[in-house]
C-alpha cells in the first residue's frame, strides 16, 4: 500500500462527472481501490475486480464502468503487463494493471481547503491554480473556434449603413442648405441601362460566396478544423446528449481521429451508431473514440479521393476523361506500354 497515491486519491484527484453534474462516487471509490494497490509514483495497481468490488460494496458491471470512465477521462491508463507479469506467472490469471495520473489535481478545492492540504502536499495551491488556467484556456479556445450556429440568420446593419442616427429622440439632424441643386429632369427619354441594384445586407447562401465557415469571405474565416468538428456533432444527432465540459473534453479525440483520415459525417456514423440503453454518452463515446479502427478508404470514384494531380488534370495520360477511375492508371500501366 502506497500512502502517497492514497492520500492524492482522497483528496487531490479528479473524477468523471454524473449526469448532474457532481463527481461521481462509484468512479471515486474504484480509484481509492486502485490507488490502495499503486506503487508511490501511482503505477503499477493491478487489484482484481472481485477485490474492487470487495472494496466499494459495488457490482461488478458497477465497478468495470467506472474503470472504463477513469480511463476515458485520462485518470488512469494501462500499466505495463510486465509489472503483473512479474507478480503472477499464469497469464490466465493476470488482471489488468492501471497506473494512476497522479499529476492532475481537481479544480474544486477552495482557498480553505488548499490551506488545509499545502501541509500534506507543498505547492498544492500553485498546481491547482494552473490546473484552472488550462482549464481556463481549454474554454476560451472552444468559445471562440465553436462559433455561432445561426449564420443563416439576417444579422443586424451597422448603424452608420442605414444613415439612422442613434439619439434616443430619434430626430434626425436637418443636412445642410449648402448642398448642390438636384439636376433639372431631362424630357428626353432616358436610353441608358438602369444601375445595378445594390447587395442586400444578408449574403447570398451560394456556395461561392461562403467563407469556410459557412458565413461571408470578408468576415472571420473559422479554421477547417473546428468546422469538421462542429459537423461531427452536429451529425451525431439529439441521441448523445453532451454538455459544453464533456463536448470539450471530447475534442482532442475527435481531432486526432479527424487528423488521420477520419471523414467527420462518417466518425459520427461510426462511434454513434448504437445509443440504446445508453446511460453515459459522454463515457461510451470517449470509449469509442479511443478504440477506433483505420479510416475507413474512399472509393476511387468518388470526388473526395482524387489526388491533385487528377483533380487538376483534364484527362489522364490514356486519354480517360476520368482520371480518377481509369483502370490503366490504378494498375501503374505506362501508354508507351499499351498495347
Amino acid at each position: 500500500m502506497s500512502l502517497e497515491a492514497l492520500n492524492w486519491a482522497l483528496n487531490l484527484a479528479p473524477v468523471p462527472m454524473d449526469s448532474n453534474g457532481k463527481p461521481s462516487p462509484s468512479c471515486a471509490s474504484v480509484l481509492v481501490g486502485l490507488a490502495n494497490h499503486a506503487a508511490p509514483d501511482g503505477t503499477g495497481a493491478f487489484p482484481s475486480t472481485r477485490r474492487l468490488v470487495r472494496y466499494t460494496r459495488l457490482s461488478e458491471r458497477t465497478v468495470r464502468t467506472a474503470l472504463d470512465r477513469l480511463e476515458a477521462d485520462h485518470i488512469i491508463s494501462p500499466c505495463n503487463p510486465d509489472i503483473v507479469a512479474a507478480y503472477i506467472s499464469r497469464s490466465d490469471r493476470r488482471p489488468q494493471g492501471w497506473d494512476l495520473a497522479m499529476e492532475r489535481v481537481r479544480t474544486d478545492l477552495d482557498a480553505v481547503d488548499l490551506k488545509a492540504l499545502e501541509v500534506q502536499f507543498p505547492g498544492i495551491s500553485a498546481r491547482v491554480a494552473a490546473a484552472k488556467a488550462a482549464e481556463r484556456e481549454v474554454s476560451v479556445y472552444f468559445s471562440q473556434h465553436a462559433g455561432d450556429d445561426h449564420e443563416d440568420e439576417v444579422q443586424p446593419l451597422h448603424p452608420g449603413a442605414t444613415g439612422c442616427n442613434q439619439h434616443s429622440n430619434g430626430v434626425q439632424p436637418a443636412r445642410s442648405r449648402g448642398a448642390e441643386a438636384a439636376p433639372e429632369p431631362s424630357k428626353e427619354p432616358d436610353n441608358e441601362p438602369p444601375p445595378p441594384a445594390k447587395a442586400r445586407a444578408r449574403p447570398s447562401v451560394s456556395g461561392n460566396n461562403l467563407g469556410p465557415g459557412g458565413g461571408s469571405p470578408n468576415s472571420r474565416q473559422e479554421p477547417r478544423h473546428v468546422t469538421l468538428i462542429k459537423q461531427f456533432f452536429a451529425d451525431l444527432g439529439s441521441g448523445w446528449p453532451l454538455s459544453d465540459r464533456q463536448a470539450r473534453r471530447l475534442t482532442p479525440a475527435i481531432s486526432d481521429a479527424l487528423a488521420n483520415g477520419w471523414d467527420a459525417t462518417v466518425l459520427a456514423e461510426h462511434v454513434g451508431g448504437n445509443s440504446r440503453g445508453v446511460r453515459n454518452p459522454y463515457a461510451v463515446l470517449s470509449a469509442r473514440l479511443a478504440d477506433l479502427p483505420a479510416p475507413p478508404r474512399k472509393p476511387p470514384g468518388s470526388p473526395h479521393g482524387r489526388t491533385v494531380a487528377e483533380a487538376t488534370t483534364p484527362v489522364c495520360a490514356h486519354g480517360d476523361p476520368r482520371p480518377g477511375e481509369c483502370a490503366l492508371c490504378r494498375r501503374g500501366i505506362a501508354p508507351e506500354d499499351v498495347p
